[in-house]
């Protein structure tokens, strides 16, 4: 995680007192680091030889700008609330500030978080009350999370109020643009991010339409069937629409940085399965990331215990967690990459 070998780790424990040195866990003088832990070593040793390998996140220097990543399918059971806490979990594990900001008032990624959303929060302590215009700055509305590098803006019921008002203040404010709300927030907090994580409703609804306007990348979760695959492709017409329209609005196209697709839910041994994934990519050619997110009884296993794979023990099935862990770095890697892409090029998609 850090790039340096164990016995130069060792070293640097030991000769320097303001860095942690772990936890033992046993023999061989084996010791243990947290997250946070790990951080403050990347700090220390980025501040000591200004390496940019200790500093994974965005240069700011050089003007990377902070990732707006939507994952987003107006489709339910896409996984995407999976998606999105796995890979602001990986994106913090790599070194990366990460906020996650839950735009659905199921609050599934909230819950995932560790909070109960409609007894923890109120509605003052959603987006809601910055889409009212009672919040200026959403700097107020940020919780820390249990993971190092991970904040959150949290959901619950009430942020569906907004799906209502909104259109009715459209309708009685002449300059009122209800799709900029969002973006303009999130610029706010331009210097305290490296990669924003939008989890969106599935509907194209204005919540959703909101994130698709802050976001300078997506990813669409899909499952391999035929009736998902379908409605990717009236995911793909409405999104143009609305873009277009709100593109004649600003007088000034959407561009994304990048958008992938991510077959989701998805099994090796089902043939189907293989069929319609092959279809997929065959048509959406290399929109389509590589990498499958592989439905496992980990995955699973870990949900109905209100944990992720990457911070579930893994008890009596160490094999099926290890499978897990592969096939969702893989992915989260290959999101990764188009991130460190565009930070390298700054080009836009």
């Amino acid at each position: 995680m850090i790039g340096v070998s164990e016995s130069y780790l060792r070293q640097l424990t030991r000769e320097r007192d303001d860095l942690p040195s772990g936890t033992s866990t046993g023999g061989n003088n084996r010791r243990a680091f947290t997250l946070g832990e790990v951080n403050t070593i990347r700090r220390a040793l980025f501040e000591q030889s200004g390496d940019r390998r200790y500093a994974p996140g965005r240069d700011r220097a050089r003007g990377d700008k902070m990732q707006i990543l939507t994952v987003c399918n107006f489709k339910g059971g896409a996984a995407k609330t999976t998606h999105a806490v796995h890979l602001a979990q990986y994106l913090a594990l790599v070194g990366m500030k990460v906020l996650v900001v839950d735009l659905d008032s199921q609050a599934s990624l909230t819950s995932v978080f560790g909070f109960q959303p409609d007894i923890d929060f109120s509605a003052e302590d959603t987006l809601y009350p910055f889409l009212r215009d009672d919040v200026g700055d959403l700097r107020e509305l940020i919780r820390p999370t249990y993971w190092d590098n991970i904040d959150i803006i949290p959901a619950n019921l009430s942020l569906y109020n907004a799906e209502f008002e909104l259109p009715v203040k459209q309708y009685q404010t002449k300059d009122f643009k209800f799709w900029r709300l969002l973006a303009n927030g999130l610029s706010q907090l331009d210097d305290l991010y490296d990669v924003v994580v939008l989890d969106c409703p599935p509907s194209l609804g204005y919540l959703s339409i909101n994130a698709l306007f802050a976001a300078t990348a997506m990813v669409i979760p899909v499952p391999p069937s035929m009736i998902d695959f379908s409605s990717t492709g009236a995911f793909f017409s409405m999104m143009h629409g609305t873009m277009a329209m709100l593109a004649a609005q600003e007088q000034q196209e959407k561009n994304f940085d990048f958008v992938r697709i991510l077959v989701s839910k998805f099994s090796s041994s089902d043939r189907y399965h293989n069929e319609l994934s092959a279809w997929m990519r065959s048509i959406f050619g290399s929109l389509t990331l590589e990498s499958k997110m592989v439905m496992t009884t980990a995955i699973d296993a870990a949900g109905n215990s209100k944990e992720t794979i990457y911070e579930m023990r893994p008890t009596g099935m160490k094999s099926t967690y290890d499978r897990a862990v592969e096939h969702l770095d893989a992915v989260n890697r290959e999101v990764e990459q188009c991130i460190r892409e565009v930070w390298n090029s700054q080009e836009a998609w």
